[in-house]
C-alpha cells in the first residue's frame, strides 16, 4: 500500500450507534492502516453532544425511526464528517424520499459479518483515498503558493481554473474573481488592445496544445500601467482518455534581469568614452549583415599625439568625443565605431558610385575640420579618411578595412607634403 511513503498522521474518531454490536466489533478488530489511529464512541441512539465529536458515524437505525435520525445527526454532526446509514429496506424507503446531502453512504441490513468486513474493509480503502488525495493537494498548494513566480492552471478554453497566490497578488485579484475567467478580464486587456499584437499569451496556449508538449514563450502583459517581460514555460494538461483539457504555465518576470543583459550587451559592444560602437561591435555588426554592397571609411586623427602631449589626456578625450559628436550628428543612419585610440569607423550599405563616394569622404574631413576650429586647443587637429568599398560583400571584410585604412595613410601623407 506504500503506507511507509505517507508523512500524514491521522486519528480518526468513530461513533457507532446502535445495539447491533457486529459492525462495531469488525471495526474493532481491524487493524489501523500505517499512519492511522482509531478512537471508538459508541451509544444505542443519536448522543447530540457525542455526534459533533466524530469523525465518521456508523448508524444502525433499527428500532429508529429513520427520517427523525436523519435529521438529528445531519444537523449535529461536523460538515467533514462521514454519515453511513444501516438500513433496513423499509427505512432505506423512507430514507429515500429524504435529503440526502448530508449522507456518505446507505448499507442496506441484513449484512453478514463476512459482507460487513468486506463493506468496511471498502470504505476504510476509500477513506485513505481521499486523506492521499488531501496530501497531495496540501504538497500542490503549499509548492505553488511559495513559488515567488505565476503559476496557473486554464482549461482548453482559457479560463483559469486554478493560480497560485503570487498570481493573485500580481494581477489584484482573489482566487474567486479569477476562477473561471480568461485573459481579458485577469489582465484588464481590453480587445483593441490584444489585436495590437502587444499580448500573445492565448496564441501560445493554442501552439502548446497543438504541439502536446512543453514551450517556452516570450510574452509581454501589463501590470498596473508599466509593461512586463516574462519568461513562460507552458506545459499540456491531458485528460484520462490522452486528450488535451487544459495547460499549466509558469511566468517569470525577467524584465529587471532583461534590462541588466541588455546592458551587459550595451557594455560589451560600446566604447565607454565616445558611447559608439567597439570594434568587437564591429565584426558582429558585419556577421549579421546580409547586404553585399558595402562602403567602409577609415579616420585617423591628425595631430592627436601632440594634442595630448601639449594640453594632457583631457584635452585628447574631448577631441575624441567632439570626433564622435560630428560623426553622429552627419552620419547617424550609418553604422559609426571606434577602433581605439584615435582610429574611427563608419559602415555604409548600399550601391553607391565613385563620386558619391568620395564627395562622403571629403564632407566627413571639412565637417570634422570645422568643429576641431571652433575649439582654442583643437585648432592644429585634422581628420584623414580613407574609403574602400565592395560589391562582394562581408567575406571580404578584413581586405575591406585594410584597403581603407592604406587609403587613410594616403591622405595623410599628402597632408605632409603639402606642409
Amino acid at each position: 500500500m506504500n503506507g511507509g511513503m505517507k508523512m500524514y498522521h491521522c486519528t480518526v474518531c468513530f461513533y457507532f450507534i446502535g445495539s447491533r454490536k457486529e459492525l462495531l466489533e469488525v471495526m474493532k478488530e481491524a487493524e489501523p492502516l500505517k499512519h492511522f489511529k482509531h478512537t471508538f464512541l459508541t451509544s444505542p441512539e443519536p448522543r447530540e453532544l457525542l455526534t459533533p465529536k466524530a469523525d465518521v458515524i456508523f448508524a444502525d437505525l433499527q428500532g429508529l425511526k429513520a427520517d427523525v435520525a436523519l435529521r438529528s445527526l445531519v444537523y449535529h454532526k461536523k460538515d467533514s464528517a462521514q454519515l453511513i446509514l444501516l438500513a433496513d429496506k423499509e427505512q432505506t424507503a423512507v430514507l429515500m424520499q429524504q435529503d440526502l446531502s448530508g449522507v456518505t453512504d446507505i448499507w442496506t441490513m441484513p449484512l453478514s459479518t463476512e459482507e460487513l468486513r468486506f463493506r468496511f474493509s471498502r470504505w476504510r480503502q476509500s477513506y485513505k483515498e481521499k486523506k492521499d488525495s488531501w496530501q497531495t493537494q496540501t504538497y500542490l498548494d503549499t509548492m505553488i503558493n511559495s513559488v515567488p513566480h505565476m503559476i496557473w492552471y486554464k482549461d482548453k478554453t482559457g479560463a483559469h481554473m486554478k493560480v497560485n497566490d503570487f498570481f493573485c497578488k500580481t494581477v489584484g485579484k482573489t482566487m474567486e474573481q479569477i476562477k473561471g475567467r480568461g485573459h481579458y478580464y485577469i489582465w484588464n486587456i481590453q480587445p483593441d488592445e490584444y489585436a495590437r499584437g502587444e499580448y500573445i499569451c492565448m496564441e501560445s496556449e493554442f501552439e502548446v496544445m497543438d504541439k502536446r508538449e512543453t514551450c517556452v514563450f516570450d510574452e509581454q502583459v501589463k501590470i498596473g500601467s508599466e509593461m512586463r517581460q516574462l519568461k513562460t514555460y507552458k506545459s499540456p494538461l491531458f485528460d484520462l482518455d490522452g486528450s488535451v483539457m487544459g495547460t499549466v504555465g509558469v511566468a517569470l518576470d525577467v524584465t529587471e534581469l532583461k534590462m541588466y543583459e541588455d546592458m551587459l550587451v550595451k557594455n560589451a559592444n560600446t566604447d565607454a568614452l565616445t558611447g559608439l560602437a567597439n570594434r568587437r561591435h564591429v565584426y558582429e555588426y558585419i556577421d549579421s549583415l546580409e547586404e553585399d554592397h558595402i562602403t567602409v571609411f577609415a579616420l585617423d586623427l591628425d595631430n592627436f599625439k601632440s594634442i595630448n602631449d601639449r594640453y594632457g589626456h583631457q584635452e585628447g578625450d574631448k577631441a575624441l568625443v567632439l570626433t564622435a559628436q560630428v560623426l553622429k550628428e552627419h552620419l547617424s543612419d550609418h553604422f559609426i565605431a571606434r577602433n581605439g585610440g584615435d582610429e574611427f569607423m563608419v559602415i555604409m550599405l548600399g550601391e553607391r558610385p565613385d563620386g558619391e563616394i568620395e564627395e562622403i569622404r571629403r564632407t566627413i574631413e571639412a565637417k570634422l575640420e570645422e568643429a576641431y576650429r571652433k575649439e582654442a586647443h583643437l585648432q592644429e587637429l585634422s581628420a584623414s579618411v580613407g574609403v574602400a568599398y565592395s560589391a562582394v560583400g562581408r567575406e571580404n571584410f578584413d581586405k575591406l578595412s585594410g584597403e581603407a585604412d592604406a587609403g587613410m595613410y594616403r591622405e595623410k601623407e599628402k597632408k605632409k607634403r603639402r606642409r
